[in-house]
């Protein structure tokens, strides 16, 4: 239901009159009602739907309702009919085909894929004439995903262009927002699905700040977006207020405008306020002008809540709660139903001493309303009408909860990354720099650029990273985001430099605690978020357009190993300085080492939020350290990342993401790797897959480990080299991830030999 009040000093056209659009999903009919003085509702118009309304909103005229059905569509249509609109007769047009609005990109599930192809047969059978709408309704979208909610929103140009740019956005059960703009010509032009892991029920935009998105559905959090650039800004805690863990569902979202208050901050802020399916609590939040939601004291209705709408802009709100059922409860009514009841509370919400509070207010109308109660409406009824009765209103009040997919629901369209050890059809399969020199549409992208020029280009860095996603699709189960370990110590102060066909290179390297460069970077406090904006700006943009087909893995180089690089220069056979340092200057070695494991646990923490669901550590030089030496300068490290990651993203409000560790050259570490608090040990080529599988004994998922050099070699022996890893690796169908034991794809490698290497993998495991 929507309730709007228009007056000359609204954003409304000045008719002085106020309305109610209400549907019913029962009879798939949207109807206006005027509303007048005492509280009684006078319907002026009604219009049935194909189909089952499930969201409506108002365009900022106010002149055009939206209204979407659950199964994806958008229409528009006028608030009051026009008297001079021509209904067409039935016949009046040619009958033709009418293809779905939805296409394959913007399906993400197996289920919507299959319902697509229904729709596509359905469509090229010969149509069937059915009776025109006798009311103006434009489509303006169509998905296939199950449509929750939709908000729209209008945003001023800038200086240079005269008028505004208007918006819808729209969310589903598949945890999409996509972003259309439009109308009159409306088209999909992004979306995301960056945070939630169950449904998303409710979206909302608030007036005050038009670029602020705030959603929320089946998780115990809600998520706010700069949604122009699908950038996630804050995750917010939901209490729960004691509603059991699974059973959450976010029944609405609203933005209420806050009136300023002495000593408030400048500018325009708003009260958030949100309601829990089946709960009688509404949640309270300020929207602070720098966009950071503040929580404030949840306030108890006298029922469970059910719908909130402001009444102009002065912070005056109408609750509807349920007087039905008891508070808690979905399904339990109350005793002794009176002529008596509370279905609405009015609310003035104002701040007192930097705090938001809900008054009370009284109104003549609304106590009509309470007044009429619905004791008569049983009356007439027998005992099984008034049960059945009873459990039909239960149903349609509440019924979010049962978006929330079952298991076998979720069903992707490739087959599932899953790190966790348990069993799945196949092993997942993606390969370290799978992304590079090997492929020929890289070089056409890289155009001649510095390497490094193209990791800081979030653009380039995305399209590199897709590219074998698309070449090799349905054959890779995961995306690693193209950037480099070296951005490390470059955000540490260092110059690096890649040259071609040499590699990398530190024109100035650490040569000793006293060559001051060392005291410069151990005092250099290091923005992470700043220096490496770059990588955390691809992993969104990267995630955009995979649009879930694959996970996206971040990575960075393990303390060790970066060190290596910063004290030797570059690369090295003897690694002669590295020894050096640890050996005569361990304390300030371990100093050092601590200095790049902070920035590594940063890093991974911010890689995570911009949209990595996986992340992997690369300790590429650990093989040149003895096993007491790893144990000193390696091991403690790597322990540090995987202990305080979690504790970090909690901090941040985040969930934490498994882990990956690959320390090349250290199978005599492999036990205390497994130990390390990894979810999953990367192997080198050195190891045997069997023996390897003994000694993890089920503690956690072995990724690897095919010598990348047999990738040049004949077809033969790439299939005997994945026959092995399948006898070692897969013999109980879980706990293994198929993958190169090098952390890189040579140049030398023809592209459908690698292809080949995946088939074999699909072909042996099926």
């Amino acid at each position: 239901m929507s309730l709007q009040k228009r007056k000359e000093n609204f954003r409304y056209p000045s008719k002085l009159l106020r309305y109610v659009v209400a549907v019913t999903g029962e009879d798939k009919c949207l109807r206006v009602f005027s509303v007048s003085e005492d509280g009684g509702l006078i319907q002026i118009s009604e219009r049935y739907m194909p189909k089952r309304p499930c969201t409506i909103a108002l365009t900022t005229d106010g002149d055009i309702i939206l209204s979407g059905d659950k199964f994806g569509d958008v229409y528009a249509l006028p608030l009051i009919l026009s008297d001079d609109y021509a209904r067409p007769k039935k016949g009046s047009t040619s009958v033709k085909p009418v293809l779905p609005s939805a296409s394959p990109l913007t399906v993400h599930t197996k289920k919507n894929l299959v319902a697509l192809k229904q729709q596509l047969l359905q469509s090229s059978k010969c149509p069937q004439e059915k009776d025109p709408l006798t009311f103006e309704c434009q489509l303006l979208l169509g998905h296939v995903s199950m449509l929750t909610d939709l908000a729209f929103v209008s945003l001023a140009r800038d200086s240079s262009m005269s008028g505004a740019r208007s918006y819808i956005l729209t969310a589903d059960r598949d945890e999409h927002i996509r972003v259309s703009r439009g109308p009159p010509q409306t088209q999909v032009i992004e979306s995301y699905c960056l945070g939630h892991t169950e449904f998303i029920s409710k979206i909302c935009i608030p007036p005050s700040q038009p670029t602020i998105l705030i959603s929320g559905g089946g998780d115990e959090f809600l998520l706010a977006w700069d949604w122009r650039n699908g950038q996630l800004l804050q995750k917010i805690a939901l209490s729960t207020q004691d509603l059991p863990k699974g059973k959450i569902a976010v029944r609405g979202i609203w933005a209420i405008p806050l009136s300023k208050s002495p000593g408030a901050s400048e500018g325009k802020r708003s009260v958030i306020l949100v309601a829990l399916e089946g709960s009688p609590w509404l949640a309270c939040y300020i929207l602070e002008v720098n966009g950071e939601m503040r929580a404030q004291l949840p306030t108890q209705l006298s029922g469970n809540v059910l719908n909130v709408t402001a009444v102009g802009d002065s912070g005056t709100i109408v609750v509807s709660v349920d007087g039905l059922h008891e508070d808690g409860c979905t399904k339990t009514w109350r005793d002794g139903l009176s002529s008596h009841q509370t279905f609405l509370q009015l609310f003035d919400a104002k701040e007192q001493q930097n705090t938001v509070i809900l008054e009370p207010l009284s109104n003549s109308a609304i106590d009509n309303i309470n007044r009429g109660g619905t004791a008569d409406c049983f009356e007439s009824t027998g005992e099984d009408s008034s049960i059945q009765l009873r459990k039909s209103i239960s149903e349609s009040l509440y019924n979010i909860g049962n978006l929330r997919k079952r298991v076998d629901e979720e069903q992707k369209i490739d087959p599932c990354f899953n790190p966790s050890g348990e069993k799945v059809e196949r092993p997942p399969v993606w390969v370290m720099r799978q992304a590079g020199r090997y492929l020929p549409e890289y070089h056409e992208v890289k155009d001649g650029r510095d390497f490094f020029t193209c990791c800081r280009s979030p653009e380039i860095a995305s399209t590199l990273t897709i590219q074998p996603i698309e070449r090799y699709s349905g054959l890779i189960d995961a995306a690693i985001i193209f950037s480099d370990i070296l951005v490390i110590p470059q955000a540490m102060g260092m110059t690096v430099e890649m040259i071609e066909k040499k590699g990398p290179s530190f024109p100035a390297p650490l040569r000793t605690p006293d060559d001051g460069q060392y005291e410069e970077v151990m005092q250099r406090q290091v923005d992470v978020k700043t220096e490496l904006a770059y990588v955390y700006e691809a992993i969104t943009l990267t995630r955009h357009k995979l649009k879930g087909r694959v996970p996206l893995i971040g990575f960075c180089g393990a303390p060790w190993t970066l060190l290596c690089y910063m004290v030797e220069g570059g690369g090295s056979k003897t690694f002669n300085q590295a020894k050096t340092w640890i050996l005569s200057y361990p304390d300030e070695t371990k100093a050092l080492l601590q200095k790049i494991t902070d920035v590594c646990v940063e890093h991974l923490a911010l890689q995570a939020a911009a949209g990595a669901q996986m992340v992997q550590v690369f300790d590429s030089w650990a093989g040149q350290l003895s096993h007491a030496s790893f144990q000193s300068f390696a091991l403690p490290y790597l322990r540090q990342i995987s202990r305080n990651l979690p504790k970090r993203l909690t901090e941040m409000q985040l969930e934490s993401v498994p882990m990956t560790v690959f320390a090349k050259g250290a199978s005599y570490a492999l036990d205390e790797l497994c130990d390390s608090g990894y979810d999953v040990v990367s192997i080198d080529w050195l190891h045997d897959p069997a023996e390897a599988k003994r000694i993890a004994g089920g503690r956690v998922t072995l990724q690897g480990n095919a010598d990348p050099g047999v990738l040049c070699e004949e077809r033969a022996a790439i299939t005997a080299v994945v026959e092995k890893m399948v006898e070692g690796f897969w013999a109980d169908r879980k706990g293994w991830i198929a993958n190169l034991g090098h952390a890189g794809i040579t140049p030398a490698v023809n592209p459908d030999d690698l292809k080949f290497f995946f088939e074999e993998i699909h072909r042996i495991t099926s």
